[in-house]
Order: C-alpha cells, then sequence, then structure tokens
C-alpha cells in the first residue's frame, strides 16, 4: 500500500471514529419486524467546505495552542485560495440534489425493508427538526442521514451518520436502553452507522464527477448494509 492510500485510510478510520456511540446494525429479526420506513436526509451544508488538517501543538500548553492556531489560521487561507479554481467549478452545482436523487435510487433497489416516501433533503440539522420529522412521520421506523463533504488539504472527504429509531409498538423491544421521555434518544435508536468515501488529490475539472461519485458511493454503502442484517 503506497503512502498517499494510507493517509487515506487513516483519515476516514478517523472520522469513524469521531462517532461517541457504538455502531448497530439491523438484524435479522428487526428487519422482519420492520414495516415500511420513512427518512430524512439532513445537510444544512450548501457548499463545499475548505478546511486544513489542524496542527498538534503537543505538550507546548496555552502558548503553543496559540501558535498552532494562527498557523491553521493561515494554513485555512492559503487553502482557501488554493481551492478557488475548484469552488468556481461547482457554480450551479446542487450537492443536496445529487444526494437526493442517489439515495433515493439507492433506496429503491432494497430488498426487505421499503420506504413510506421518497427522501427529502432537511438544510437545518437540530434535534428539533428532527423531532417534528419523527412526530409527523406515518412509519413503523424513522432514518436520519446526516450528511456533510469538505476538501481537506486538497482531499475529497464525503461522510453520512446513519440513525434509525423505532416507532412501532412491535420494534419498541430493541431498543437498547430505552428512554420514552424522548423518542430520540441515542438508547432508543436500532441502527447507527456512519459511512465514508475518500478521493486524494482531487483537480478542479473532476470536482463535480467526484462528489457525484462521493454521493452515489455513500448511498450504495447504506442500502448494501441495510441489505444485509445481522
Amino acid at each position: 500500500m503506497n503512502l498517499r492510500n494510507l493517509s487515506l485510510l487513516l483519515f476516514i478510520a478517523m472520522l469513524a471514529g469521531c462517532a461517541t456511540t457504538p455502531p448497530m446494525s439491523v438484524t435479522k429479526q428487526e428487519q422482519h419486524e420492520l414495516g415500511p420506513v420513512a427518512g430524512a436526509l439532513f445537510i444544512p451544508q450548501n457548499s463545499l467546505l475548505v478546511t486544513v488538517t489542524p496542527t498538534n501543538a503537543g505538550a507546548t500548553g496555552l502558548l503553543g495552542a496559540l501558535v498552532a492556531a494562527g498557523i491553521d489560521a493561515a494554513r485555512r487561507s492559503s487553502a482557501e485560495s488554493t481551492a478557488t479554481p475548484i469552488l468556481e467549478q461547482l457554480h450551479g452545482y446542487d450537492f443536496r440534489a445529487v444526494m437526493k436523487q442517489a439515495s433515493n435510487g439507492a433506496v429503491g433497489t432494497l430488498q426487505t425493508i421499503k420506504f413510506v416516501a421518497p427522501l427529502d433533503v432537511e438544510t437545518v440539522n437540530s434535534s428539533t427538526q428532527k423531532r417534528i420529522v419523527f412526530d409527523n412521520a406515518a412509519a413503523s421506523a424513522v432514518l436520519f442521514v446526516d450528511v456533510g463533504y469538505q476538501l481537506q488539504s486538497g482531499n475529497l472527504y464525503v461522510s453520512a451518520n446513519v440513525v434509525m429509531y423505532p416507532k412501532a409498538d412491535n420494534l419498541l423491544q430493541f431498543r437498547r436502553k430505552p428512554n420514552d421521555s424522548d423518542p430520540l434518544d441515542a438508547g432508543n435508536a436500532i441502527y447507527r452507522k456512519t459511512f465514508n468515501y475518500g478521493k486524494l488529490n482531487v483537480v478542479a475539472t473532476d470536482i463535480k464527477q467526484d462528489l457525484t461519485e462521493g454521493a452515489n458511493n455513500i448511498a450504495s454503502q447504506l442500502t448494501a448494509d441495510l441489505n444485509h442484517p445481522i
């Protein structure tokens, strides 16, 4: 494995490790009990985020942290300048629409789990908005897909944190740590996974294709995972 691919794998592993709760797969019993599912894509970000890998201040205390922050600010400014040709290529490109189309095309191929309606995009990612979506859903369970995408140090990363909460009475038995006072409490989830896509050293001429590929890849990962319960 070359150094470039190793760097990509390490960054994706770091993204997966950011989750505060362990992943959960749908079990065969849960899949059997699932009726129609409602779903929503949460994509608050309306443009490609340009970031840099944070500088490690080490054990140099507050002064070191301030120096590192100054270095990172300068690096971000430089990264944004370098990324200008890439961002210019994205004028008129709607990642939200692309992700929505990819997701609905993919979930339409699910063999057992069926959705009551196509997934729509919510542009405000908040607990209140999710509660509204959950309360209004006429389904046995609700699937939330939080999507982020960024250009970090010249590499493209797309990620999706996916959680499913039960609504139907026959599914409540599968909650790990039931909390009836808050239906969206982490312990009420019956499915939780993070999916990542990465592309090294992207260039302006390929950025639309790379983002579209990322959206399709994430959607395919999700449906493949839901199609194969444990």
